[in-house]
């Protein structure tokens, strides 16, 4: 259940800084609004990628005592591209 209280944090706070920015800068278009939710949500699935990747040496597998693992981490920025990509399709 932490994980999705976790992709859901970090879906709210990607969407009011896309929000925020697309607000202050292009005064809330929101075919702009929708690109920035695509950019942020391929940011996150790029970051699933790395995070999938990269933390699967060795030294990541013994140091077990983490609060997550790199899984988890992982299936939450896949969460968090799901939920933006649907809401950027949402509002086309």
């Amino acid at each position: 259940m932490r994980i999705f209280a976790w992709a859901i944090g970090w879906m709210v706070i990607a969407v009011c800084l896309t929000g925020i920015t697309s607000y202050l800068i292009y005064d809330f278009n929101l075919q702009i609004w929708q690109a920035h939710l695509r950019t942020a949500s391929g940011i996150f699935f790029m970051i699933a990628l790395i995070v999938g990747g990269v933390l699967t040496t060795d030294a990541a597998y013994r140091s077990r005592k983490r609060f997550f693992y790199r899984e988890e981490w992982s299936f939450i920025c896949l969460l968090v591209t799901v939920g933006l990509f649907g809401l950027s399709l949402i509002l086309s």
